[in-house]
């Protein structure tokens, strides 16, 4: 088969805008960066491989519903628990010991309550504090309206205020 330039330079547009967004919602979905990346990858070999079918305008929904569908494929029988992974330098050593074990339990607690939201909750409420993605992007991705979009962030907040007590 014989490559044509506009579809790699297509693809490789469509690679680099979209890749950083769909391993993250990989991630947040897994909680494990190592499986994000293979899902990345297998995620963009599918749209390379069914790149003729493609709308220019679906692309980005098409990649999130493929991501996920290669997620609950590689998991049917696994119960997946969120996991995050922190990240602590050494601490200064005019920051007190105290007040690094409290850091360390909040981040605890935040990430056992990010684990507890309905996933549709979560994924959103990641994707627009984490990626900084607007509310019109998340929804273009879920296809779900704006106002669905804010539903969810404003149902994420509420809940991780209730279970941690902190301004999110």
């Amino acid at each position: 088969m014989h490559l044509v330039a506009d579809e790699r330079k297509w693809f490789k547009e469509i690679f680099d805008e979209h890749h950083d967004y769909i391993r993250n919602y990989l991630y947040y979905l897994s909680g494990d960066p190592d499986l994000s990346d293979d899902l990345v990858q297998d995620t963009f070999l599918k749209l390379w491989e069914i790149r003729e079918k493609v709308k220019q305008e679906s692309v980005l929904p098409f990649l999130f519903t493929i991501a996920r569908h290669l997620y609950f494929k590689s998991h049917r029988r696994k119960a997946v628990h969120l996991k995050f992974f922190s990240n602590w330098e050494e601490p200064a050593k005019e920051v007190s010991a105290e007040y690094v074990l409290e850091m360390k339990e909040f981040d605890h607690k935040l990430q056992q309550a990010l684990s507890q939201l309905p996933e549709k909750t979560r994924i959103a409420f990641l994707l627009s504090r984490m990626d900084e993605m607007s509310y019109s992007e998340i929804a273009t991705s879920f296809g779900l309206s704006i106002k669905a979009i804010e539903k969810h962030i404003s149902k994420a907040k509420k809940i991780l205020r209730e279970q941690i007590g902190h301004n999110i």
